[in-house]
């Protein structure tokens, strides 16, 4: 007979990766959804806004910090923190971490309520962005491919591990 034997360990790499899936996966989207919303729905941009602001503060915070968690645990227990991946990662969570509180959010806010003004301004007629949304979607579309690629690059070096 054949036993299943999971280690510790294990339960923590699949949380770790679970981790990873739930707090970027839906970052990918964030500038799809966005477009799509401010040329066919313009007044729900808003509401757009606010689902990503708490996609940010809740999901990729909450997620980042379990994958940070569990991998210094995953670190600790079978690697080195001098390994180029362990290292690789834990600069990249942090740096996410940064970009997510330190710019996106922020950018998002002022969006937020530049969006609302600007739907007020229209009163029932045609909403016409201005400048402030302009600017600041412009800053996070410019940024969102950068994270995106820290998170794709990283999820490469932890599975390739190179330099090992």
């Amino acid at each position: 007979m054949t036993t299943l034997a999971v280690q510790f360990y294990d339960v923590i790499v699949w949380l770790h990766v679970s981790a990873v899936v739930v707090a970027f996966g839906p970052t990918f989207a964030f500038g799809i959804y966005q477009a799509m919303t401010a040329r066919n729905h313009p007044r729900s941009i808003p509401a757009a806004l606010e689902a990503q602001n708490v996609v940010n503060r809740m999901m990729v915070t909450i997620g980042a910090v379990v994958v940070l968690v569990t991998g210094i645990y995953l670190a600790a227990d079978r690697w080195d923190f001098g390994y180029f991946f362990v290292t690789w990662g834990l600069i990249a969570i942090i740096v996410l971490l940064g970009l997510t509180h330190g710019f996106f959010l922020p950018h998002d806010r002022r969006a937020l309520a530049a969006a609302k003004r600007d739907i007020a301004a229209a009163g029932s007629g045609e909403v016409e962005f201005g400048e402030e949304f302009n600017r600041e979607t412009a800053a996070s579309a410019r940024m969102g491919p950068i994270a995106g690629l820290i998170v794709i690059v990283t999820i490469y070096a932890m599975a390739a591990k190179p330099f090992l």
